[in-house]
């Protein structure tokens, strides 16, 4: 019944996930290895591979915005995945506005259906990535919010979701 794997790597399962742009100063960094940690302080956690330009840039500078864009965003994303930030300037190629900063000075997109601003607070290194764990130190709410989230489910696809339900 079922078919048996012994890496990800080989997988071809679907991993739902939201998909979010971390924005390190001027660079983006497709993110879908993330999550909450806490809710009291709100600390929010992000895996990033130790040989991305990106880990290099959380790592001098300890801070960064998670945006949270609506699925319309979705080729920007999967773009913004392929590109490496110390080859181009992303932020330009991605053709995304950002007309505000954070206190750090990393972008906020205006396109994002919300951001978090984190200041990273602690790392944990364990297998291919780092996880930077932040304090999100503020949240930014879009006044017109998108209702199409944008999830990634691995190896180039996109989705959002399909039903509003309130219980």
């Amino acid at each position: 019944m079922f078919n048996v794997y012994e890496t990800l790597e080989r997988s071809d399962h679907s991993q739902p996930r939201v998909a979010a742009l971390l924005a390190c100063k001027g660079n983006l960094m497709a993110a879908s290895w993330h999550m909450p940690i806490s809710k009291s302080p709100f600390r929010y956690a992000v895996a990033v591979r130790e040989e991305n330009y990106t880990h290099a840039l959380l790592s001098e500078y300890g801070s960064f915005t998670l945006n949270f864009l609506p699925y319309e965003y979705y080729e920007t994303v999967d773009l913004m995945g392929r590109l490496h930030g110390d080859e181009c300037d992303k932020l330009r190629a991605s053709g995304l506005k950002s007309q505000q900063v954070d206190t750090n000075g990393n972008p906020l997109l205006d396109a994002s259906d919300f951001i978090y601003a984190c200041n990273v607070c602690d790392t944990y290194t364990n297998g291919d990535h780092t996880v930077f764990i932040a304090d999100v130190v503020r949240i930014y709410v879009n006044a017109h919010q998108s209702k199409a989230p944008m999830l990634f489910f691995g190896r180039g696809r996109y989705a959002t979701a399909c039903k509003d339900v309130v219980i």
